[in-house]
């Protein structure tokens, strides 16, 4: 049913296998009075393939692709962006927060500052590096149009407004029509909950309070109707039971890490540890840290974690 009423609005979901843990993503294609795609995969002769094909297959060809709408900058969803961009002429837009993302940018630095602050491991702040610095093979330098809250794209008979929702990465956009339909990229996800990664402000180079951020913009999402068309996963139609699920998982950790640090305090890598040693080992280590600091961030706004001598402690 969704997707003929998609289909009905010239919008069709493309899917494309990555590298990634994450598994396919999914871009859509418009084909309206402009040809528009939202995301487009990551840097890949078979993403590129797919991208062809899905064009091919509604009569047109890679010079008829008029825009490509991004809704934020990690290389499963803007890789393929600056290729596409070139090839075609297509006008790309993104958010300006994405700035060092979409240059390919690593923030190594930034990266490594927060690491040694926290007194990780050596040969573990090495491994998160060489992943980041992995994943340049899969994206290119791109200088977009920006566009940003309250916001206006159209397609032709299509308008989106433009939401800033931030959290998983700084300049993360989602894109709603008053027709139901809401390209969420990776803001709401069905069968996982997003990561609230560790990411830093593009002007002042300031670390972000991600999840603080991600839980804002769960609460702006889940007050829509509609579609989400997210980035992976299933469609998704019961947005405010899917987002309340999220936000009440995230209250379950939050309390548990509180409770954990009632007994004693706890490092950044100390508290990871104890709460996520299988992932550690699996190596999942970036995301480990991202999660966690996020509810100690959570804490500390709420004036119920104080954090000092390199020790978060429950406040007495």
């Amino acid at each position: 049913m969704l997707i003929s009423y998609l289909q009905d609005h010239h919008i069709y979901p493309v899917s494309i296998p990555t590298p990634f843990a994450v598994g396919d993503v999914y871009c859509y294609l418009i084909n309206d009075e402009k040809t528009v795609f939202v995301d487009c995969g990551h840097k890949s002769e078979a993403a590129y393939g797919l991208i062809k094909e899905q064009m091919e297959d509604l009569g047109l060809t890679l010079r008829d692709l008029d825009e490509i709408w991004l809704t934020h900058g990690h290389p499963d969803h803007f890789g393929l962006a600056a290729q596409l961009a070139d090839e075609t002429g297509a006008v790309l837009f993104g958010h300006h927060k994405e700035r060092a993302n979409f240059a390919s940018n690593d923030d190594g630095v930034l990266f490594e500052q927060f690491f040694e602050h926290h007194h990780i491991p050596p040969k573990l702040i090495d491994m998160m590096v060489d992943q980041l610095q992995w994943l340049q093979q899969f994206q290119e330098y791109i200088n977009p149009e920006w566009v940003g809250e309250g916001d206006v794209l159209s397609s032709g008979s299509l308008k989106f407004n433009v939401r800033h929702t931030p959290g998983h990465a700084p300049g993360h956009l989602t894109f709603y029509s008053d027709s139901g339909i809401i390209f969420g990229g990776d803001i709401l996800l069905e069968h996982i909950s997003t990561n609230a990664l560790i990411n830093f402000d593009a002007e002042s180079g300031e670390r972000n309070k991600s999840l603080l951020q991600y839980r804002e913009s769960l609460q702006w999402i889940r007050e829509l109707e509609g579609w989400v068309l997210p980035g992976h996963g299933k469609f998704i139609e019961n947005i405010s039971k899917v987002a309340d699920h999220h936000l009440g998982n995230q209250k379950k950790r939050y309390e548990g890490i509180k409770r954990l640090l009632s007994e004693k305090p706890y490092s950044l890598f100390e508290l990871s540890q104890v709460m996520f040693t299988d992932a550690i080992k699996d190596g999942a280590v970036f995301l480990v840290l991202s999660e966690v600091i996020g509810y100690l961030d959570w804490g500390i706004e709420r004036g119920e974690i104080v954090y000092e001598d390199n020790a978060f402690s429950l406040m007495s």
